[in-house]
């Protein structure tokens, strides 16, 4: 019998590391479990809300004070339609379960957001790397961790912007046709 995929939520702290590109070393565990979940190995989540949360902190921590590029916002928003990254809808559920989370455990907004998505999609571990000692407390209902590599004893260069992105433009130009 075949081993159950391991199931892993990201919240917009993960995303943001994958794109900045003096993260060398966050970066390439990111990478690294992108292609992992890319090839089928890991279940890959995310709530709908990072779509949006992805955005403004990038303008601020990645670009300085000059807005984002009509094509960097969309290269950004591509991410959120790889096929292989399931997105979790802040639908009225999650919204009253972050309500709950947020109230019980003093989340924030946001991590009580990660938090509900990822105990509905029932992910095996939300990984993230900014934690707060509030989002500790979650850790009675879901295990919460940073990344870590998936594959070992292989080292992967950082790849440039241009492999995940050039492959979302292609997949987004072909069912385009």
């Amino acid at each position: 019998m075949a081993s159950k995929q391991r199931a892993i939520y990201w919240d917009t702290s993960v995303f943001l590391c994958f794109l900045r590109r003096h993260e060398s070393e966050r970066r390439a565990i990111c990478e690294d479990i992108l292609r992992h979940a890319r090839d089928g190995k890991v279940a890959l989540y995310t709530s709908s809300f990072t779509v949006t949360e992805v955005i403004k902190p990038l303008r601020m921590e990645t670009t300085g004070p000059r807005p984002l590029s009509d094509d960097e916002v969309e290269d950004l928003q591509g991410m959120f339609h790889w096929p292989w990254l399931k997105k979790i809808a802040l639908d009225h559920r999650v919204a009253q379960d972050a309500v709950n989370l947020g109230l019980h455990f003093a989340l924030t907004a946001a991590e009580a957001i990660h938090a509900a998505s990822a105990i509905v999609a029932k992910v095996d571990v939300p990984q993230q790397w900014e934690r707060s000692a509030a989002l500790e407390k979650v850790n009675r209902l879901v295990a919460v961790e940073a990344p870590r590599m998936l594959t070992y004893g292989v080292t992967h260069r950082v790849a440039s912007k241009g492999n995940f992105f050039e492959n979302l433009h292609r997949a987004r130009a072909a069912s385009a046709r």
